[in-house]
């Protein structure tokens, strides 16, 4: 798919799946070579499988690639070719990203029970537990803000919930609409909205993520709202690069979540809205890879704990904490062994709290340092 590569080995030095296996074949060139000789037909789908889709998607081997060699997007489209005879294969994260995918299509966000109990049994051997399911979605209880007259408010702002803030962080959802409100913007979220279909392009089910793209694109459109924001960095990516949002005009309404407070004069909303009293607290911050390593964003989320906290660099590099969608769900092994790394230069930090935006970097650090520890963002601003 790309006979470019001239086997330097930069890619060997960054990627974190084959840093912790040493193994060639699920090194980033490795890879290549295994989809160039699958595509001429001298490999069998089956015999490139595994090494296909033990990647994390973080980018950071395109960062270093002397020929901007866009090997996860390479991987992508390998994915979407093996779906139809991988999905079944891959029944944890096929399963999951169908639960996501159906649920968030009911327009009314009901919960059943019994799909919950469903969806722990699939996932009762995997330690990104514990999750503690809200009793009610984000979405099926949306608070109301206080009407605004349009023409005195800076502008109209939608929010995208995203899956994690919609089943499992509620409380996030309600402390960025009551940030947004109180910075003097009108606010509203689409009650039709669904999963933003990252999981799904990520697997290679291009049709369920098309599907749920279309959903979002006319709840998102009928708002003619002036700036989507997310709470996630996984959907953020999502929504920015991900074709049909980039077509129908979706992607450059899109602003990450950092970027606009910092933009919005962090000091300004501090007097504004109350806050954690941690400024001598020590704290750190995960960079999630999809902002750090696909859209250059790393800057600001440290610039806001420097000026709310006592901040403490724990990985200039921006190390991967092995959630990966996905990747968490098929190799959990290989999940955890990346994620102790990660937790050793975090606790070298000796920092009390660790801060990110992205669900899954979240889920993976709460469900090994503890929910007080690991904390998202927009929980300075209580």
């Amino acid at each position: 798919m790309d006979n470019a590569c001239i086997k330097c080995g930069r890619c060997l030095s960054v990627c974190p799946v084959y840093k912790i296996t040493s193994h060639e074949r699920f090194s980033p060139r490795g890879k290549n070579d295994l989809i160039d000789l699958c595509l001429e037909g001298l490999l069998p789908n089956s015999h490139i499988a595994e090494a296909v889709n033990a990647c994390i998607l973080c980018g950071r081997c395109k960062e270093v690639c002397v020929l901007n060699i866009d090997t996860p997007e390479i991987i992508k489209k390998m994915r979407r070719r093996l779906w139809p005879e991988q999905k079944l294969h891959l029944y944890r994260s096929f399963i999951t990203e169908k639960f996501l995918a159906f649920l968030q299509s009911e327009t009314k966000q009901k919960v059943d029970t019994g799909i919950w109990w469903r969806l722990f049994a699939l996932t009762r051997t995997l330690k990104f537990l514990p999750i503690s399911f809200a009793s009610r979605p984000f979405l099926s209880n949306i608070p109301t803000p206080a009407p605004k007259d349009t023409l005195k408010t800076k502008g109209t702002i939608a929010i995208f919930v995203g899956c994690g803030v919609n089943f499992i962080y509620p409380h996030l959802g309600e402390i960025l609409l009551k940030l947004l409100g109180a910075m003097g913007f009108n606010v509203i979220v689409p009650p039709t909205q669904t999963c933003c279909g990252l999981m799904a392009c990520s697997l290679g089910d291009i049709q369920t993520a098309s599907r749920l793209a279309q959903q979002n694109i006319s709840a998102f459109t009928q708002t003619k709202a002036d700036i989507i924001i997310t709470p996630c960095a996984s959907c953020y990516h999502q929504l920015k690069i991900f074709s049909p949002y980039r077509q129908a005009g979706i992607s450059p309404k899109v602003v990450e979540l950092s970027q606009f407070l910092v933009n919005g004069g962090i000091e300004t909303i501090l007097k504004k809205v109350s806050s954690l009293n941690i400024k001598q607290i020590r704290t750190t911050w995960h960079d999630p890879c999809h902002l750090r390593f696909h859209h250059q964003i790393w800057e600001e989320p440290r610039q806001i704990l420097r000026q709310t906290t006592t901040f403490v660099e724990s990985s200039p590099e921006g190390q991967c904490c092995g959630h990966g969608g996905s990747f968490m769900l098929n190799f959990p092994e290989l999940s955890e062994r990346i994620f102790s790394q990660r937790q050793q230069a975090i606790l070298k930090s000796n920092t009390k709290l660790v801060f990110t935006t992205c669900m899954g970097c979240l889920l993976q650090l709460q469900s090994h340092l503890g929910k007080q520890k690991a904390r998202h963002l927009l929980e300075i601003f209580v």
